[in-house]
């Protein structure tokens, strides 16, 4: 679980270059990436005002990104929040958790942390309110700033002035307004407050818009503006590198495209593709190579989807005893849109065991498998793919099926360990013709060689074909006791599992495995609350809706 530190970093460091404070301002819009019908918006947006002044209030209309707290939400979560928090003793002894006040005390040490200025919790204890929030504004350049709730803007400034007195050189701020803008300089703090009395980002029809439609108010609003998306384009083409922080990690929500990325690697020739993009001196390769290669980190069809990206909302929250985050974006996830499509998601998982500690699935959507593999083969060609693992697009589709479900028991740490990779309890159940899987898949046998063969074994059930290391742990998938569908902690966080498009599911009391897989850097305690968790994506209209759900034992 993130700490506040995470959603609120640090005020913001001296003055730099331009680059400097143009990356700081973009990672803030990326952390920002991590809708309903109009009259459920505009209730939703009702009710988030009704909680009083929030932060968007003293921000413009034109701000790029947003990540806000509010420590007294509505409905009893500031309860909800304390008590959840306090029952995992590494994070309560890490917030000092004695007390519900002592999350505002958190709240602000997380803020204002590493600082270099010496600020600490009593410059603030006598002013600061319950709500702050991180945000990028677009000045000269794209500015992050951090705004506070100020009680008395009079104590705040005299507060303030006191404490950071010769520290002007790092950090400047302005009030107004019944808030406190801290940024870069005085001057970009004055401008924040006077842009927001102009055009005031809570008034923002597109701000009102995507953040109502992410449902009731909770303790986090997240929001990213349409510019949002041309802003992080424009940040990879000046460093491709960037690329690997903002999007590095959506392979491991979608399996296929770790499995994609591998098959990858696998073909991966550095002659031969020297050859083909015309490396031809020794002293321009590296360069011209690593150029092409940064080039490919983000494929088209994700630089189209940032191009046309329309927004994004979302809000954390309690609800029924469960954190939930809810995001309204187009696109939710960059990518998933491309490959999955409908609502086969639980259909896909529905017969896989009960019990089993990691769920996904998905239903293909037309034409995936070439996308696929023209996105993933990185700096390879979708010919060296096919050399490598035997498989053309039209193989890869027939191998995928109409959906796939990946599974791994509650002890496939434990059993990996002991048994080695051939007795890893992992597998994948393709639903769609058996004889056309079988036969997609013994080229993939072919393909990938001896070596690597034996660890896909597969057994054929009803409407498809399990296929996996362990032929023990697929016979346990052919014959469940009690499938994960019927399962109420499976029904707890994913209610609505018949609207998703791919859909993920985490089991945290199938055994010890999440302690056995972080090999150290949890203990029992440090997880023991914590009892499911499930990842929806579904169709909303024009945009995506990601639901997060965390439910903590009884």
């Amino acid at each position: 679980m993130s700490s506040l530190g995470d959603v609120l970093p640090a005020v913001p460091p001296a003055a730099g270059p331009s680059r400097r404070r143009r990356r700081t301002a973009l990672l803030a819009a990326g952390a920002v990436g991590v809708v309903a019908v109009v009259g459920g918006g505009a209730w939703a947006w009702r009710e988030w005002f009704a909680q009083g002044p929030q932060a968007a209030e003293a921000l413009p209309a034109d701000t790029v990104a947003y990540v806000a707290v509010d420590l007294d939400p509505p409905g009893g979560q500031k309860v909800a929040a304390y008590d959840t928090l306090r029952r995992f003793p590494s994070l309560k002894k890490h917030l000092g958790l004695a007390s519900q006040d002592d999350l505002r005390r958190s709240l602000v040490e997380q803020v204002v942390d590493d600082n270099g200025c010496g600020l600490g919790f009593d410059d603030f204890d006598g002013w600061a309110g319950d709500r702050a929030a991180l945000a990028v504004v677009p000045q000269d350049e794209l500015e992050p700033v951090v705004v506070v709730q100020a009680g008395d803007a009079g104590e705040a400034r005299t507060g303030l002035a006191k404490a950071l007195a010769g520290c002007e050189d790092k950090v400047g701020f302005a009030t107004g307004d019944g808030w406190v803008v801290l940024a870069r300089t005085e001057t970009v703090a004055r401008k924040v407050l006077a842009d927001g009395r102009k055009a005031r980002l809570a008034e923002d029809r597109t701000f009102r818009d995507l953040t109502g439609a992410a449902g009731d108010p909770g303790v986090v609003t997240l929001y990213a503006s349409p510019e949002a998306g041309q802003a992080v384009l424009e940040e990879i083409a000046e460093d491709p590198f960037f690329a690997l922080f903002a999007f590095g990690s959506l392979g491991q929500v979608d399996p296929v495209s770790s499995l994609l990325a591998f098959a990858s690697f696998l073909s991966f020739d550095l002659e031969e593709e020297a050859d083909d993009h015309a490396f031809e001196t020794e002293d321009g390769y590296e360069d011209d190579y690593e150029e092409s290669y940064l080039d490919d980190l983000v494929p088209e069809e994700l630089r189209k989807q940032l191009a046309a990206f329309a927004g994004l909302g979302g809000v954390a929250r309690f609800e029924d005893g469960t954190l939930e985050l809810e995001v309204v974006a187009d696109p939710a996830l960059p990518g998933s849109a491309v490959r999955y499509d409908g609502r086969d998601a639980l259909a896909a998982v529905r017969e896989l065991p009960a019990g089993v500690s990691l769920a996904f699935g998905g239903g293909f959507a037309d034409g995936w498998a070439e996308k696929a593999v023209q996105e993933n083969s990185g700096v390879t060609s979708a010919k060296a793919f096919e050399k490598a693992t035997g498989l053309g697009p039209a193989d890869l589709a027939a191998l995928g099926g109409d959906r796939v479900a990946f599974v791994a028991a509650a002890d496939f740490v434990a059993r990996l360990d002991s048994g080695g990779p051939g007795e890893a309890p992992l597998a994948a159940r393709v639903t769609g013709d058996p004889d056309t899987i079988e036969a997609a898949l013994a080229k993939l046998r072919t393909g990938i060689g001896p070596e690597v063969a034996p660890f896909l074994a597969s057994r054929r059930v009803d409407g498809g074909v399990l296929i996996g290391p362990s032929a023990a742990f697929l016979d346990e998938l052919a014959r469940p006791q009690a499938n994960l569908g019927d399962d109420e902690r499976f029904q707890r966080v994913l209610p609505d599992a018949a609207e998703a498009t791919t859909l993920t599911y985490v089991d945290f009391d199938a055994g010890d495995w999440l302690v056995d897989f972080a090999e150290g850097d949890l203990r029992a305690t440090d997880i023991a609350p914590l009892d499911s968790a499930g990842l929806l994506v579904a169709d909303d209209g024009d945009r995506q809706r990601l639901v997060l759900r965390v439910a903590f034992d009884e």
